[in-house]
């Protein structure tokens, strides 16, 4: 298999998950967002997704934590199976309406080793409710060239819809949320969308 790095594999999925999307969307990838409105300062975000209609740009916005999970030249691992979910997280400070973690897998790894692993951080995100969303693709290369798969054979044959392992993610609860860091989260939110160009109904 041929070798990308995880820049390139997050450029080659926003322009895969654009071309699904029932509506017209902006992204920018591997984005920092230099303004000295925020706190924490300059993070770099994965993915920025949201809405665009007539040129303009509208919530909600949605943040990804992507992860570029491959096996080592030695077979292991690498990165963990819940890599990633510290990051995303995070994002939800920054005032995101959404937050996603996305793990793009190793085809062969995804479904010899990394299938019940995604299961399990599924679960994990499920059973304690966390407040961020998580999709699971496949990804293959070649010359390359990057794919994305939804469905996988498992060692025993069977197809998997990797769709049943996908959690949609909540509204941000801190949005709605008077503590500090509620504030802080609106805040933060007014700058993203100041610093992107994304109209609010209220700013």
């Amino acid at each position: 298999m041929s070798r990308v790095d995880e820049r390139e594999a997050v450029i080659k999925l926003a322009e895969y998950l654009r071309k699904l999307a029932p509506y017209k969307i902006w992204y920018r990838t591997n984005y920092v967002l230099r303004s000295s409105e925020f706190f924490p300062t300059q993070p770099e975000i994965d993915l920025i997704i949201c809405r665009i209609e007539k040129d303009e740009k509208f919530p909600p916005i949605l943040a990804a934590e992507v992860k570029y999970v491959r096996s080592t030249k030695d077979g292991y691992i690498n990165p963990s199976y819940y890599s990633g979910l510290d990051e995303a997280l995070a994002l939800l400070v920054l005032g995101f309406d959404n937050v996603l973690l996305i793990h793009l897998v190793e085809e062969k790894l995804l479904t010899t080793v990394f299938l019940n692993y995604a299961k399990t951080l599924s679960d994990i995100i499920r059973g304690l409710k966390l407040p961020i969303g998580y999709r699971v693709y496949a990804l293959s290369v070649s010359d390359s060239d990057i794919s994305f798969y939804r469905f996988v054979r498992s060692r025993t044959g069977s197809i998997v819809d990797l769709r049943s392992l996908w959690v949609e993610p909540p509204p941000n609860p801190l949005l709605t949320d008077n503590s500090d860091l509620g504030k802080l989260a609106k805040k933060n939110r007014k700058a993203l969308a100041r610093t992107l160009g994304i109209r609010l109904s209220s700013l």
